[in-house]
């Protein structure tokens, strides 16, 4: 086990505490979803966030194979990786608090739907994700290790194939609205992309 533990990794836990604890707080506070998901996906998408924070957090017990550090642990990369841990989880508890009811952890409709367009979604339709990716971002700069930095980079590449799927739903769900409101802002960068 590797007993070097940063502060700023204790910092990076406590964030992802946070917005795990929030995540569960809120999953059953959501409106009935017009095709619901099916056991297999709920097990697979709790797998999939099991597989991530093993892999982001390997460095704390193995010191080699995928484990391996490869990003200099100075106190500056782990204070930049901290801060952006920090603001992903915070943009993605909000978004996620705005969407309130709406929200869903698959690709689907919510019955009485509505399109969320204050707070993060004036400047990108996806702010949930982007929080997220920063905050696995920032972990990786705090804990360097190659699974870590894989695995984030493969969910990255899984979201946007997922954000693809739901941005033809909504235009489904919204018409004319979702396009113009596309038309208005950025997919995960505010005025960028």
């Amino acid at each position: 086990m590797n007993t070097q533990i940063s502060p700023q990794a204790y910092a990076t836990l406590v964030c992802w505490f946070l917005f795990s604890m929030t995540w569960l707080w809120q999953r059953n506070r959501t409106k009935e979803n017009i095709n619901p998901r099916t056991t297999a996906q709920k097990i697979s998408g709790f797998l999939g966030f099991v597989i991530i924070f093993l892999a982001l957090y390997s460095p704390l017990f193995f010191t080699g194979g995928m484990a391996k550090v490869i990003i200099p642990q100075s106190h500056v990369v782990q204070t930049i990786g901290l801060i952006c841990c920090i603001a992903g989880v915070f943009i993605s508890i909000w978004s996620r608090f705005l969407l309130g009811m709406n929200w869903s952890g698959g690709i689907t409709a919510k019955k009485d739907h509505k399109l969320i367009v204050s707070g993060p979604y004036r400047f990108v339709r996806h702010p949930i994700y982007t929080g997220f990716i920063t905050a696995l971002t920032g972990t990786c700069l705090v804990m360097g290790g190659i699974a870590g930095i894989l695995v984030t980079g493969l969910y990255t590449i899984g979201l946007l194939t997922k954000i693809n799927k739901e941005e033809v739903l909504l235009t489904e769900l919204f018409g004319e609205v979702y396009t113009e409101y596309r038309q208005r802002t950025r997919k995960l960068i505010p005025f960028i992309w």
